[in-house]
């Protein structure tokens, strides 16, 4: 099994420079999916980037640690039940809420519904339906599988 920051930066990719993501409108992004118009980054990261064009991979790990350690805080209070979940529907939770934030994770209703009530099929199958399913396929599949698997 590979740690949350592994599977995560799989998915995510690791940049050392700043570079536009995937969404409409596109946000400048830097580190593993640090999304820098949403959240500012840290005044020493900052100033960093600012004097050298990049951040280093220790600044890469404190974003991404914040970053899990945000997503896992998210988790926690989507899903009441997080202590009986098994560590791999944990990490697909993590992954999924670390990837769309907790704003737009939360609007995923009968999933999150499905998971507090046990009921990983059904969780996944919505999960697989939804318009973020179709535009990150590979991701959605592993974060599925891992649902429906426990």
């Amino acid at each position: 099994m590979k740690t949350i920051e592994e599977f995560i930066t799989k998915h995510e990719g690791r940049k050392k420079k700043p570079y536009p993501d995937t969404s409409k409108p596109p946000k400048m992004t830097i580190g593993v999916g640090w999304n820098m118009d949403d959240n500012p980054l840290p005044k020493n990261i900052a100033d960093y980037l600012k004097k050298h064009g990049e951040i280093t991979d220790d600044m890469i790990n404190i974003l991404l640690n914040i970053s899990v350690s945000n997503a896992i805080k998210d988790c926690l209070d989507l899903f009441p039940t997080w202590d009986n979940i098994s560590l791999n529907r944990r990490m697909a939770l993590i992954d999924f809420v670390f990837q769309l934030g907790k704003t737009r994770a939360s609007k995923f209703a009968h999933t999150i519904a499905a998971i507090n009530t046990g009921r990983w099929e059904d969780a996944a199958e919505n999960m697989k339906e939804s318009a973020w399913a179709k535009q990150c396929p590979k991701r959605a599949q592993e974060i599925t599988d891992l649902i429906e698997e426990g």
